[in-house]
């Protein structure tokens, strides 16, 4: 079924809940749906515009003894359209906010509008405004990125735990609730976390977690998560099962766990017993594999 769903008939209908059913479906599955909705829940704070009652109900009777069939749609309904069809084009007018979503299990690579070139880590997530790139080349950052940036001016990535600032270099970094951890594979990066600033130089790593900072020195070109395996440094157990769970969609159970206990090693993205073993064998921890059900980790 096709339909017109920015018609002023149509938004009129859905507004006075005469859509069939199948109307009401194939609508709710437009990208534009929630706009409307949005637009609508705003707009009903509005004062609704006067009008005379009884000369309605006489236009109302005409209208029916003309055409039974025809549906009647109040006046308000019409006004309501109105409003948010001209609200619909105020809106097109602001500027909109660009995002980029990674799944889990899932890396995604774009450019972004100066031609710097971004890679999402998996569950990751990326938004920045492009109307206003040209005057500040700035993003936001949930999770994992590794960023190519080209020369120019100030280029910023703001997370929740803290900014990373360069000018043109290669750097990833990752934020997710108390984590935070940067490493500069070219050029120098700034990075700003709470009161604390530091500078990175290539082959250069600093790691936040809960308040708590450590740095160290690293000796690859890039990162290894980009090339279908995902190195860690003495971190702790904790953040090393997330990224399993992120990478093959799974989830995990504990029975006599130090999740605390440091880890320094890797796991290949394309084999999940091989990546399993690669973990908990050389901790001593045995894990089962339950179907469906998260997999247990143990200690006999």
């Amino acid at each position: 079924m096709q339909n017109n769903f920015t018609d002023e008939t149509f938004l009129a209908r859905w507004l006075n809940n005469e859509l069939s059913d199948e109307e009401v479906k194939a609508f709710e599955k437009t990208e534009g749906f929630y706009t409307y909705k949005r637009i609508v829940e705003t707009s009903n704070l509005l004062e609704k515009p006067f009008f005379d009652k009884k000369k309605a109900f006489q236009r109302l009777l005409q209208s029916r003894m003309v055409s039974k069939k025809k549906p009647v749609i109040t006046l308000w309904s019409y006004w309501l359209a109105a409003s948010v069809a001209i609200l619909v084009g105020i809106f097109a007018l602001l500027p909109s906010e660009s995002i980029y979503k990674s799944l889990e299990g899932e890396q995604l690579a774009f450019n972004l509008p100066d031609g710097s070139k971004v890679k999402l880590n998996a569950k990751s997530e990326i938004s920045f405004y492009e109307k206003k790139w040209n005057d500040k080349r700035e993003l936001n950052l949930e999770g994992e990125a590794y960023f190519k940036v080209n020369p120019g001016s100030k280029f910023t990535v703001h997370t929740k735990c803290g900014d990373v600032s360069v000018l043109g270099t290669e750097f990833n970094a990752h934020s997710r609730n108390n984590y935070f951890e940067v490493l500069c594979f070219e050029g120098r990066v700034k990075v700003d976390f709470m009161n604390d600033t530091i500078i990175l130089k290539a082959g250069d790593a600093v790691r936040f977690m809960d308040e708590d900072k450590e740095s160290w020195i690293f000796t690859q070109q890039s990162p290894s998560w980009t090339k279908g395996e995902s190195t860690f440094e003495n971190l702790p157990l904790k953040e090393v099962v997330k990224a399993l769970e992120r990478h093959y969609k799974i989830h995990f159970e504990f029975k006599n766990i130090d999740l605390k206990q440091r880890f320094t090693g890797s796991f290949t993205h394309d084999n999940l017993e091989l990546a399993l073993k690669s973990v908990f064998y050389p901790m001593g921890i045995k894990y089962k594999l339950r179907g469906k059900k998260p997999i247990l980790l143990y200690r006999k």
